[in-house]
């Protein structure tokens, strides 16, 4: 007996010190690397490993199998990451319909029942994940897995969901593009996105197919960071926190595509997390049936808060707190110095993390939004109650999401004070109360000087704007092209350097082997035969950089006069940094144009040489302007570059851009879904 405990003690003595030195990793997860997690979390395999670990005498310690909403918490450095699994249901769905009983009639108590979307208090077809606008919140903690199966139950349409703000570096298929990088999902098919939780900060996620994200396909996103640089300056992080802003219509988006000569794209209301109440311009009335998001502070703390931007028409949205700063600590999940504001402007796309301190007298203070620029003309405003929680008498959501008090009018002007991203504000002007995204900075930690000072290795001029098609041809055999009707015979394409983006039949990045050389994309130096000179060219526009280059580019809005429509233009994949923003003189030609902006420096005020430009991933671009960022191209694969207004993107605006050589991109799943236009040779058929 002895003998045969001597003979497995070598064995023992190992696996002891096997577990000696995984509990000591385990312990000190903050500085312990498991460079392996990254490929093994790649794709639903890892899922199906956590679950088969369940069953074994030993369990995987590494990451943990948990139900979405266990993983709102709060994180910490020594805590394991989380494998985080959610299950939505996208469908058709109505506002105010029969989830909401007698709610448009007045019983309140109605108004809250669970799946009861009240929008903006009028019926209405929606696209709803869940039962829900906005869609499900995801809050997780850094290095955690998201895992989310999407069912899609909408009859007639397909759809996808990109992760705005993730940059997937470790799975690129994962994105949510239509044919760049994944088939859509089929009506009555799932697909399992699963990816690792590794840009900490507000994000969004949105439906990237058709025009389903201004019917309702959007939400929250958060990934919380244990060393969040900014942590000291406030005292709670409450995941109710968050003021999604989103415009709304009357219909179904798709009445305006291609749109009717009668009638032009407007938004009717603005909601607020999903709520908002509609005015009646025939009735001259406002609808109060529906009620209004609140959000609650204590006296004497302060509270991070996270907007998120998620409009999809042409106006950007303006923010003010009755009697309240904001402290700015983050836009698009990059941690800047904290600056104070009184009005926060952002466009389609942006998100901006705050800090409220709750110094006012304790009562409801108005929450106050309203769409500026090209919808200055449609005054529309929605508001939130924000109220100090009286602990002795505790008044339910219930009753404050019905205030008695009148809000202020559309013609009581906001404050006065520091106003952050006008988005025809001059940057880099010291002690001027309009700031640009550009005049924030990042922490000195986060500086990038080999990013700031390098030379780029490939430099871009982006001229977009949208023209006037001729219907003579837009009608015609030549015709065919994607088109919005804005009103009567006007009828708009959108282009990026005078291309109008087609998209390919198959995904760029999943099924490469189809690609067949570099004469199915073009760009502004390579048209197809079929492009006339100095005419729109309707093309799959492709713009190449080698892998780990520094990329500089210029987005420039080509439009002839200074008007109040500002393009947010968004980047698949990574983020940059923002190094100038301007609007350009009058100019007659294009080539003026990039001239003035390639020497911007010696006529326009830029960055200063000890400026620490912050990291975005979505940035606005003045009026008859420019906006110039630069980034690595560190992430290898095919990325959307685009306008982030729905009808923008829907008529061409946008442009693919490839990171490195096809086997410098990583690889798909072998069973990662297919799709593609069939066209067999009918001869060959037996």
């Amino acid at each position: 007996m002895e003998r045969k405990w001597c003979y497995y003690f070598p064995v023992y003595l190992l696996l002891g010190a096997v577990c000696l030195v995984f509990v000591v990793r385990h312990l000190s997860y903050s500085k312990a690397v498991f460079p392996s997690v990254g490929k093994f979390m790649a794709g639903p395999q890892f899922l199906d490993a956590v679950r088969s670990a369940k069953d074994r005498q030993v369990p995987l310690h590494l990451a943990e199998f948990h139900d979405g909403a266990e993983c709102d918490r709060i994180c910490t450095e020594r805590e394991a990451p989380r494998v985080c699994y959610f299950r939505w249901i996208a469908e058709h769905y109505a506002a105010m319909g029969s989830a909401c009983g007698d709610c448009r009639w007045g019983n309140r108590s109605h108004c809250f029942h669970p799946q009861c979307i009240t929008a903006d208090g009028m019926e209405r077809g929606v696209l709803a994940l869940n039962r829900r606008i906005p869609g499900p919140t995801i809050h997780v903690c850094r290095h955690d897995l998201i895992v989310v199966d999407v069912v899609n139950h909408m009859e007639g349409l397909e759809s996808t969901i990109h992760w705005h703000g993730a940059h997937q570096y470790d799975t690129p298929w994962m994105d949510g593009v239509p044919m760049i990088t994944q088939c859509p999902i089929p009506n009555g098919a799932a697909f399992r996105y699963a990816f690792n939780a590794s840009e900490p900060g507000t994000q969004l996620y949105h439906s990237h197919s058709g025009h389903q994200k201004a019917n309702g396909h959007y939400g929250l996103f958060v990934i919380r960071s244990p060393t969040d640089i900014n942590r000291h300056l406030y005292d709670y992080d409450l995941s109710e926190h968050h003021i999604i802003t989103s415009d709304w219509t009357l219909d179904l988006v798709e009445k305006f595509v291609p749109g009717l000569q009668s009638s032009t794209v407007r938004m009717d209301s603005i909601l607020i997390n999903g709520r908002g109440r509609h005015f009646d311009e025939e009735e001259h009335e406002l609808q109060t049936q529906a009620p209004l998001t609140v959000y609650r502070v204590k006296k004497g703390y302060r509270y991070r808060f996270r907007l998120v931007s998620s409009g999809s028409q042409f106006c950007p949205f303006q923010l003010q707190i009755e009697k309240h700063r904001m402290q700015l600590i983050v836009t698009d999940g990059g941690a800047v110095q904290p600056t104070m504001v009184d009005t926060l402007i952002s466009t389609s796309g942006e998100r901006y993390d705050f800090v409220l301190s709750a110094n006012q007298k304790p009562g409801t203070y108005w929450v106050r939004v309203r769409a500026i620029g090209f919808c200055n003309i449609e005054r529309r405003e929605e508001f939130a109650v924000l109220s100090y929680e009286d602990e002795a008498h505790h008044v339910p959501e219930e009753v404050l999401a019905y205030p008695k008090r009148t809000p202020p009018s559309w013609d009581d002007r906001f404050p006065s004070g520091t106003v952050l991203n006008n988005p025809n504000a001059t940057c880099y002007v010291p002690g001027d109360d309009d700031l640009c995204v550009a005049d924030l900075e990042s922490h000195e930690v986060h500086r990038d000087d080999d990013l700031i000072d390098a030379a780029p290795n490939k430099t871009f001029r982006i001229l977009f704007n949208t023209f006037t098609a001729d219907p003579a041809v837009l009608f015609s055999d030549q015709g065919y092209v994607r088109y919005m009707t804005v009103v009567l015979t006007l009828n708009n394409i959108g282009v990026t350097n005078n291309i109008s983006m087609v998209f390919p039949d198959f995904p760029l990045l999943t099924q490469p082997e189809l690609i067949g050389g570099d004469g199915m994309f073009c760009n502004n130096t390579h048209r197809p035969a079929r492009c006339k000179p100095h005419h729109a060219c309707f093309c799959l526009h492709r713009l190449k950089v080698a892998l780990n280059d520094v990329v500089e580019m210029s987005l420039i809005d080509d439009a002839e006069v200074v008007r109040d429509l500002y393009h947010p233009f968004h980047l698949h994949g990574h983020r940059f940094i923002v190094t100038g923003m301007g609007q350009l003189p009058q100019f007659g030609t294009q080539s003026e144009k990039v001239d003035f902006v390639e020497r911007a420096r010696r006529y326009s005020r830029t960055m200063p040489s000890d400026h620490n430009p912050p990291y975005k991933d979505t940035v606005s671009v003045p009026s008859r302007g420019y906006t110039r960022i630069r980034f690595r191209a560190d992430n290898p694969g095919f990325w959307l570059v685009h306008c982030h207004f729905e009808w923008h993107l829907g008529i061409g605006m946008s442009f693919v851009l490839q990171v490195g050589e096809l086997d410098e991109m990583k690889q798909a799943p072998k069973d990662f879904p297919r799709c593609g236009s069939y066209k067999p040779d009918i001869y060959t058929q037996t």
